[in-house]
């Protein structure tokens, strides 16, 4: 699916997205394909937290990278939708006091370049499955 971001930004927005994919593009940069596990932020894409081991505990190192974005919403990409493993996730971060939702890839790229249009920063915790 093709998407386009309408205002003009500096910000890193999702052009477009497909299995196992993003393409993303910041001002005058070429598109960029992505199709590793990251963190997607309007600044760019860093290295992605292991969050295919998870198990209720988070560590603190985790919880410092997240919070260290300063983002008004947390996204965490799960293509297998909500399961009991995924709400954990939103349980823990709250404990932290961080916003965290859940969304299948194209909800969650459409809702990242929507909360930029609104000024926003939001992150994407991005997990193509292996």
């Amino acid at each position: 699916m093709k998407i386009s971001q309408e205002a003009v930004t500096d910000a890193v927005v999702i052009k477009s997205y497909g299995d196992g994919f993003l393409l993303i593009q910041s001002t005058d940069q070429p598109h960029q394909r992505i199709t590793h596990n990251c963190i997607l932020t309007p600044e760019g894409i860093f290295d992605a937290l292991d969050l295919n081991r998870f198990d209720g505990n988070i560590s603190d190192t985790q919880i410092e990278k997240i919070k260290s974005f300063k983002a008004d919403v947390v996204i965490l990409v799960k293509d297998d939708g909500l399961t009991s493993h995924s709400t954990n996730f939103t349980h823990v971060f709250a404990q932290y006091g961080i916003s965290l939702e859940i969304m299948s890839l194209g909800a969650a790229c459409r809702t990242y370049n929507l909360l930029l249009n609104e000024g926003r920063k939001p992150i994407l915790l991005v997990n193509f499955k292996s």
